[in-house]
């Protein structure tokens, strides 16, 4: 998290700099006697507006950014509509050194079929500099588009062009394989060792091209007919800055009648917003003891999330649902929000308060099934970033209390601790690896889960 806030801090401090001295050359104010302020101000009365818009240009251009939106912005009120006015106020807002608000003036204007190619520049190195990268990007392709041969449009694409390609492992041109390791004993104890391989290349700019080979084993022979030897194989294609499709299709190399296909659209309209909905016709996610007696189930999800750009504020909420063979529905749903009240170079500590609700329409089934359940939870993650002679190496310790409560047997309290450690060696090599322990209750009896997990990742 460090690295990105450094990323977004490079570039603001002289984003001022940057845009005026590139963008006043083509900034054009039309004085009254060229006759253009009667097509661009059309509201009646707006012609006494001339000198004062002049005036404050000239001013802006000398440096006096204040002193000129002290005369623009009381025209502005008079005349809100008028495109002119919101474009120049932007522009010398951002001159000014204030991109956020300068941004939040944009958006009245986001729409605009017929935006300069200064302005365009101007807001797209203010995207930038603000860590919207992908915004900046939709925003420069379009301009580039229109205006293919503006050098100084053209420099700010480029930058932008290799902020999203840094950021978006999705059209990486390196090959990536990963390996996954790791147990689960969730199930009413019942313990379960999963390994998942997969590797990936680059199609073209926009394709994916990814296999990946999931095995399962459980520590009881009695439920071992529930064993996962899956091997899957996809394509993810980034539609635009804002969609991304990925379709899969997988099944059991062991068993016959287990095919499935996987689909998942990805919207991110803004950098701080995500949201996604998935249908998988096969899913691997359900419970060891239902596997074991031959139940399958499709799962589709939907879930939005939101991220500040400092990185300090965030939440997210989805909605699930399992159709299984057996006739249950499970209905589930999932909010947890964060806020880090720390952030350092060396450490940060952040709070989430976490809610989860789950409905299931089946009694009696072969797995942990619960009419109805409830929890709400607060973890406090600490995070410490260490300077060592790896590109990055975080160490992670989660803490969570939360209240649990299943229909027919009360409330109760509940306990998870979680420490990890993630290195990043060097642009090629990655490897996470992490435990838990946790307090867990199941039709009002306690159980102790104990989690392990590795996690390894190569760029070539």
């Amino acid at each position: 998290m460090s690295e990105r806030r450094s990323r977004e801090g490079d570039g603001y401090a002289n984003v001022r700099k940057r845009t005026q001295n590139q963008l006043l050359p083509w900034l054009v104010i039309v004085c009254a006697s060229t006759g253009t302020h009667a097509a661009d101000f059309p509201a009646p009365g707006v012609e006494t507006t001339y000198a004062d818009h002049t005036r404050a240009v000239e001013l802006s251009r000398a440096g006096n950014h204040i002193e000129a939106l002290s005369i623009l912005l009381p025209l502005l009120d008079r005349f809100p509509e008028e495109y002119p006015l919101q474009r120049d106020v932007v522009l010398i807002t951002i001159w000014k050194g204030d991109c956020k608000d300068g941004l939040v003036r944009f958006e009245s204007l986001r729409q605009r079929e017929n935006l300069e190619p200064y302005l365009i520049s101007a807001v797209g190195e203010c995207l930038l500099s603000q860590n919207r990268p992908k915004e900046a990007h939709f925003l420069l392709r379009r301009g580039h588009e229109r205006y293919p041969d503006d050098r100084g449009l053209n420099n700010v694409y480029l930058k932008a062009e290799i902020a999203v390609r840094t950021g978006t492992s999705m059209i990486d041109e390196r090959a990536t394989a990963g390996l996954d390791l790791r147990n689960n004993n969730s199930d009413q104890g019942l313990t379960e060792w999963i390994a998942s391989i997969d590797g990936s290349i680059a199609l073209s700019d926009s394709a994916r091209l990814y296999v990946r080979s999931t095995l399962t084993r459980s520590s009881q022979s009695l439920y071992q007919s529930g064993d996962l030897n899956r091997v899957g194989v996809g394509v993810r294609y980034q539609i635009d800055e804002r969609l991304l499709f990925d379709q899969e299709f997988s099944g059991d190399i062991t068993q016959t009648g287990q095919a499935g296909s996987t689909s998942r659209l990805v919207y991110e309209p803004r950098d701080a917003w995500r949201s996604s909905i998935s249908y998988a016709s096969h899913a691997e996610s359900i419970p060891l003891r239902a596997r074991a007696a031959g139940i399958t189930a499709n799962h589709s999800e939907a879930n939005v999330s939101w991220e500040a750009r400092d990185f300090g504020a965030s939440w997210s909420a989805s909605a699930s649902r399992y159709n299984f063979s057996d006739g249950n529905y499970r209905n589930g749903y999932y909010v947890v929000a964060g806020y880090a009240w720390y952030m350092q170079k060396s450490a940060e500590h952040r709070l989430l308060i976490e809610g989860y609700a789950s409905k299931n329409t089946l009694a009696g089934a072969a797995y942990f099934n619960p009419a109805r359940d409830y929890s709400i939870g607060l973890t406090h993650q600490t995070n410490i970033i260490y300077d060592s002679r790896f590109r990055r190496h975080v160490d992670q310790l989660l803490i969570n209390a939360s209240l649990y409560e299943q229909q027919g047997y009360g409330a109760h309290p509940r306990l998870n601790l979680r420490y990890e450690q993630s290195y990043d060696f060097d642009a090629s090599h990655a490897l996470t690896a992490g435990a838990g322990l946790a307090r867990n209750i199941y039709d009002g009896k306690y159980e102790t889960e104990r989690r392990f997990y590795l996690t390894y990742r190569r760029r070539f």
